[in-house]
């Protein structure tokens, strides 16, 4: 070990000093014997061949290298303050920063973070959408929602929380389901076919659960997207039949704005999880949220979602 390591001690009861001037003073402030503070300071003098402090009648003063020495420590100190301050565990009020893929984050997360807003009124969400993976151990963001296929995480230091399971289902327009004559799922080829890609997630995958096949996907594919909520505005905008999960799609089949095309759903479901920094000195911040995540979507991976109006704001 660095013998300058070995001098922090007495470098922080220095610091002290330097400041009241006085060893009684210090020793009150380190809550330490002032003959504590005196040895300590002592060492420190032998080790840097120098004096500290000097006598002028009955008051301390700092020689020129003690000045010196005092203005850099302050600065050291401040810092190491500030850098402690820094991973401290915060209370549970203040900021959140969310990231999760565009599809979860505007077509389920948006429409219910009122709701977190009125039970926590003094946590700020700060919603980032991005459909690659960020590394919330960087520190910049706090808690991280993505989906089974593309979640791998280390499990020594990072918590992961399931959210949702949902079926994947065929939707349409109402206007093209009518006009097209869905009856059998043969009937689906008739129309232009949209889905992700993600080889679990794909039309041919869909045909052969139903041992309709060979389907070969170029002959049925009329676009391919990078995520659920380009699919889901194609077939709002009634264009086409996509494979989405069925619960960021409720609402709509719901309101009669957009149709199941057929009842078979994918064999295989999908699953979205909340992950964090198991050490983040966020984590009562973090572990409301999450809490409250998991309760909103309790019972309602495939159910309605609710949406009544949350109370106004007081006015100042």
């Amino acid at each position: 070990m660095s013998n300058r390591v070995t001098h922090l001690k007495a470098a922080h009861y220095f610091s002290v000093a330097s400041q009241t001037l006085s060893y009684t003073k210090a020793a009150k402030q380190l809550h330490v014997s002032q003959a504590a503070v005196s040895q300590q300071i002592r060492l420190l003098e032998e080790y840097l061949g120098v004096p500290l402090f000097y006598r002028s009648g009955r008051d301390m003063r700092l020689t020129s290298q003690g000045l010196e020495l005092a203005e850099h420590l302050t600065q050291a100190f401040d810092f190491i303050s500030k850098g402690l301050d820094s991973v401290k565990l915060e209370p549970i009020e203040g900021t959140l920063l969310v990231s999760g893929l565009q599809s979860f984050v505007s077509l389920w997360l948006m429409p219910r973070l009122w709701r977190f807003s009125d039970l926590q009124k003094d946590i700020t969400v700060k919603l980032f959408s991005a459909d690659e993976r960020i590394d919330i151990h960087a520190g910049n963001i706090d808690v991280g929602i993505d989906d089974n296929k593309h979640l791998s995480i280390n499990s020594q230091n990072t918590t992961k929380r399931t959210l949702i399971s949902s079926d994947i289902i065929p939707v349409c327009s109402p206007s093209l389901a009518e006009r097209i004559g869905l009856y059998q799922p043969t009937d689906l080829l008739k129309c232009w076919m949209i889905q992700v890609d993600d080889s679990s997630y794909q039309w041919k995958t869909w045909f052969e659960e139903l041992a309709i096949c060979p389907i070969r996907s170029k002959s049925i594919l009329w676009a391919e997207v990078n995520s659920w909520y380009m699919g889901i505005s194609a077939v709002k905008a009634g264009h086409g039949i996509f494979l989405c999960p069925k619960f960021m799609v409720q609402k709509e089949l719901d309101e009669g704005t957009l149709v199941q095309a057929y009842p078979k759903a994918l064999n295989e479901k999908i699953e979205f999880y909340a992950y964090y920094a198991k050490n983040s000195p966020r984590k009562a911040r973090i572990e409301a949220f999450v809490d409250w995540l998991r309760e909103e979507s309790n019972g309602q991976n495939n159910a309605p979602i609710k949406t009544e109006p949350h109370q106004p704001l007081p006015w100042p």
